[in-house]
């Protein structure tokens, strides 16, 4: 049977390691019970008893319950009443007592050892779910309920909610943790994140192409955005013509072989063609046709194409460049049929992303050059 002095070393040991992960509260001895020990929002410097007697067994739940604690703490800026222990019923009875680190391990273990036809993607989907897992403690003890208000601490929206239960669901279940239905209990509506383009950005667009045409790697694909609308992956297909048309593939579908499709400069930019030296080709990607199309090849291009982007205009996203081609294209009275097909979308989203966004000083330009 262990002593007092084995239960206070462990106290001090399991101290010392949330001191090393950054935790700012402690566990101690009062009574013969545990507590948990901090400075808390509004409260102060206080004890908060864990309702557990001091034991070795006793140590590795009531730091089960300060990380629980802690959780709520940050999550409603206050201690919370009830307890996060004393609102429902932990059973220790049959439950394992796994690490977050090793349970982690076991997953990745389980994750990669089935064969696949494409081990790159399942690699991009293991750092996808990497991503949701670091953000557990990796010393914490994996229960469902810390899995749980993990899951409503970190998310920052509905999808990413939707995800993290995904990810600490599946954790769970790799370690057999028998109250994982609980996961079933938090709603996870799927809501598309909707970010607003910065279209003030747009009427400095045809000067940025000029600046940054000569870039060695991305000032080609840039103006190829620019001024032939198309979406970033299709610009490593893209083949300007000197009528202002060009050739390219449209990609929007996930395992559908890219379709080809014309592109087209809009009526007032043509010029820039020569201007420009559009003709001469000079990016680090090439795909000649369909079947070329490596997607993983372009992702990687595209995700150092933006960052070096974001350098040269913080708020700018690749996608932007797209869309002020389509709003210049309402404006320079392209037929919407003509703009729809060059861009390789449909006539709802070109409605509803683009001529939603035409104001009042846009009729009163359309009214100045067609009203004698």
């Amino acid at each position: 049977m262990a002593s007092s002095a084995d239960v206070k070393s462990l106290i001090e040991i399991t101290n010392k390691d949330l001191r090393l992960r950054g935790h700012k509260a402690s566990l101690g001895i009062q009574n013969g019970l545990l507590y948990v020990r901090g400075t808390f929002p509004i409260k102060g410097r206080t004890k908060i008893s864990t309702g557990i007697k001091a034991s070795i067994k006793g140590v590795s739940l009531a730091e089960t319950r300060l990380l629980d604690l802690l959780t709520a703490i940050k999550s409603t800026g206050a201690i919370p009443d009830p307890l996060p222990w004393e609102n429902r019923k932990i059973s220790t009875t049959g439950y394992p007592k796994v690490r977050v680190r090793d349970a982690i391990a076991k997953l990745k273990k389980q994750f990669f050892s089935t064969k696949t036809a494409n081990p790159e993607s399942r690699q991009n989907t293991w750092n996808t779910m990497q991503y949701g897992l670091d953000k557990l403690d990796p010393g914490a003890y994996v229960t469902v309920d810390y899995l749980l208000a993990k899951v409503i601490e970190k998310s920052t929206s509905a999808n990413m909610k939707l995800k993290l239960k995904q990810y600490y669901k599946r954790l769970a279940n790799t370690i057999d943790l028998p109250d994982v239905n609980k996961f079933n209990d938090i709603e996870t509506p799927y809501e598309p994140e909707e970010r607003i383009i910065p279209w003030e950005l747009e009427e400095g667009v045809l000067e940025f192409a000029e600046s940054i045409r000569n870039h060695p790697r991305y000032g080609w694909l840039t103006c190829a955005m620019i001024f032939y609308g198309c979406r970033p992956s299709e610009s490593f297909f893209l083949v300007p013509k000197e009528s202002g048309t060009a050739t390219t593939y449209t990609i929007k579908q996930k395992k559908k072989l890219p379709k080809k499709r014309f592109a087209m400069m809009l009526p007032d930019e043509v010029k820039y063609i020569k201007k420009l030296d559009l003709l001469d080709i000079n990016r680090p990607l090439t795909f000649e046709n369909a079947a070329d199309f490596n997607p993983n090849a372009s992702k990687t291009i595209c995700d150092a194409w933006l960052k070096w982007l974001k350098k040269q205009i913080t708020d700018l996203e690749l996608y932007d460049l797209r869309h002020f081609w389509a709003r210049r294209s309402i404006r320079q009275r392209v037929p919407t049929a003509l703009a729809v097909k060059a861009m390789g979308t449909s006539y709802k989203i070109f409605e509803n992303t683009y001529l939603k966004t035409m104001d009042e000083e846009d009729i009163e330009d359309y009214l100045k050059r067609n009203v004698s």
